[in-house]
């Protein structure tokens, strides 16, 4: 029978023993761990009252947990005050068995109901050979402890104590970490408000060896146009006076690769020789990640020791997390540099706008009897559509004096960014016996095949090869002929220009025209109430060198308007990619013939912009509308 009572102790003394170590394993803080483990202690031993001080760095002790505590000791109250008879044993070095007597000092001096506790079982809680506090259990004056109860309450003291250095690591743990994102929180913001790259770079392994405890910290960039490995930060390093920065690691190869992730020793076990510089410094523990942008290896961030250490597996995660913020500092000042990038370019765009406007006509020709309006809009900041309107002098052979007129005037035109306007309109008529001075006008409308810089460049050229060749007055098919020879010898591969150039004379509504390829213009005809295509055969300019161009003449009479526009007008597209076409251009111009041709043009642009709703501009629009009037 006492055989069976003690196997069912045994068995109810492991069974509490087990709860002892599962409550120790799952409590998430000190202070739940001593509560719990303590009451599980007291129904071990079979007692009533217990309580568990902690030692403090100033060799203190501080009540942590107590556990049915008999009315004249009641906590908090005067008796806690002061030492005790355990706490200077302990700091004595006195507490050296697993489980020592001691009469309560508290206990001697409460008054009140003690319930005949007078002394306890005081149990030393130990991690190796730092002394972290004392278990007391209360028992009577008379109480004692079998050995096996001894046994039990210094197994549960040493799991109590193993417990409490856990949590106490735990709770450091949990503080470093608290620092840690402290740190990291604070160098992100700095780094955020860093106006230079280099400074913050510096800032970020400074702060990187001082969170790791390490002694170096560096971030070695690929530079992979070069082919080399560069040290472009580094902090506890040994290096030359006066270097050159950044400083060249390695000049056979942009990434470190032979570089293991994590070392104790890092000589013995980097799988290759350590370059020149970097094996001067004498490093040994050694951790480093390899640093990617948008998953392309940009360079590796490193920290080193002087002395064997292996690196844990939360540093290596601190050592990541500190490789994000670097990421992160460097796609930030590329996006800088990018923006200051789009910023000038935007600067040298506007700057060539304003150039190339000063290549088109300020103003329409105020030509007497005819009336005048001109529409210009790039699809960007410079565009490839050009137009012009050239004077052309009175005494070349080609010419013949017609009805006398007065000379011709020229009257400013509204300019915007990317948008020309201009409309001029002169009802004046020749007086009779008048000597003839009205020159005739050459006009030009082109769209260079491209758009963007590249079109306005090849513009410029176009219009100021087209001037010159047709200022002297010669033919238009001779105009564009020469032009194409022009372009041709001063022009690079794969740019051409499609033009319609014109001569009118002003005083008979005579028309001589050659086509480069452009689109027909429109000519309404009054009489007729038809409207004309001014077809004449020819190929772009800037292709073959020897095109022939057919050159053909028709007179504009009183009334009639002419209509010449470049493909971004036609070829505008909506939503469902129907292009605005030809079509709708000549019932347009049918509709409003009779109107002011700056009111033809507003018209145009009403129906494109109805057509198109929302859709972006895709390319160049040019009009000129001229009307005999």
């Amino acid at each position: 029978m006492a055989r069976v009572n003690n196997a069912q102790q045994h068995i109810t003394d492991l069974t509490t023993l087990n709860a002892l170590a599962q409550t120790l394993n799952q409590a998430l803080d000190l202070r739940s761990a001593l509560d719990g483990a303590l009451a599980h202690i007291i129904q071990l031993m079979g007692l009533r009252s217990g309580w568990i001080f902690l030692s403090s760095e100033a060799s203190t002790f501080q009540l942590a947990a107590r556990h049915d505590l008999p009315p004249a000791i009641t906590y908090p109250g005067r008796v806690w005050e002061g030492d005790c008879a355990c706490q200077d044993l302990c700091l004595e070095g006195k507490l050296d068995k697993a489980v020592n007597m001691v009469r309560c000092s508290r206990l001697r001096q409460a008054v009140g109901d003690k319930w005949g506790l007078a002394q306890h079982a005081s149990v030393p809680l130990c991690s190796g050979d730092d002394t972290l506090g004392i278990l007391n259990v209360a028992t009577t004056e008379w109480g004692s402890f079998s050995p096996g109860a001894l046994q039990l309450l210094s197994a549960a003291g040493s799991m109590l104590g193993t417990a409490i250095a856990r949590a106490q690591l735990y709770e450091q743990v949990k503080v470093r970490r608290v620092q840690e994102q402290r740190a990291l929180l604070r160098l992100s913001e700095e780094l955020l408000g860093a106006e230079a790259l280099e400074p913050a770079l510096q800032r970020l392994v400074r702060v990187g060896a001082r969170l790791l405890e390490a002694d170096a910290c560096a971030f070695v960039e690929a530079d992979e146009v070069a082919g080399r490995a560069v040290l472009r930060a580094a902090t506890g390093w040994t290096l030359p006076d006066a270097c050159a920065w950044p400083l060249t690691l390695d000049n056979t190869t942009a990434h470190l690769w032979y570089l293991p992730e994590h070392a104790a020793d890092l000589p013995d076990e980097a799988p290759s020789p350590l370059p020149a510089l970097l094996k001067q410094q004498r490093f040994r523990g050694h951790l480093a990640i390899f640093v990617e942008l948008a998953g392309v290896p940009i360079g590796t961030l490193m920290v080193n020791t002087h002395s064997s250490r292996q690196f844990l597996e939360d540093e290596a995660q601190l050592l990541a997390l500190l490789a994000n913020q670097l990421v992160q500092t460097l796609e930030r000042e590329r996006l800088h540099q990018e923006a200051l990038a789009h910023q000038r370019l935007e600067q040298e765009l506007s700057l060539a706008r304003d150039i190339q406007e000063g290549f088109l006509p300020h103003a329409c020709p105020n030509l007497p009897g005819y009336a005048i309006a001109v529409y210009y809009r790039a699809a960007r900041q410079v565009g490839g559509d050009f137009y012009d309107f050239i004077e052309l002098p009175l005494d070349h052979p080609d010419f013949q004096v017609q009805t006398p007129v007065r000379s011709a005037a020229w009257e400013r035109s509204a300019v915007s960014q990317v948008e020309i306007t201009c409309c001029v309109e002169a009802d004046t008529m020749p007086e009779p016996g008048a000597v003839p001075t009205t020159p005739q006008m050459g006009i030009v409308i082109a769209d260079v095949t491209d758009k963007g810089v590249p079109a306005a460049l090849f513009m410029v050229l176009s219009r100021t090869l087209l001037r010159a060749t047709a200022i002297d007055g010669r033919a238009p098919a001779a105009v564009l002929e020469q032009t194409n020879r022009l372009i041709l010898a001063d022009s690079p591969a794969g740019m051409f220009v499609t033009c319609f150039y014109a001569q009118l004379d002003p005083a008979t509504g005579t028309l001589t025209f050659a086509n480069g390829g452009h689109n027909y213009p429109l000519l309404y005809r009054v009489a007729t109430h038809e409207i004309e295509p001014l077809r004449a055969k020819g190929i772009v300019l800037g292709i073959i060198p020897q095109p022939t161009f057919e050159q053909r003449s028709l007179t504009m009479e009183h009334g009639d308007v002419l209509l010449l526009y470049t493909d971004g007008v036609t070829e505008a597209m909506n939503a469902e990619r129907e292009l605005f076409g030809e079509e709708r251009l000549v019932a347009i111009l049918r509709t409003c013939h009779q109107h002011r041709p700056q009111d033809i043009i507003d018209a145009v642009l009403a129906e494109l912009q109805a057509f198109v709703g929302g859709m972006p501009q895709s390319d160049d629009m040019t009009m000129v509308i001229v009307q005999r009037l």
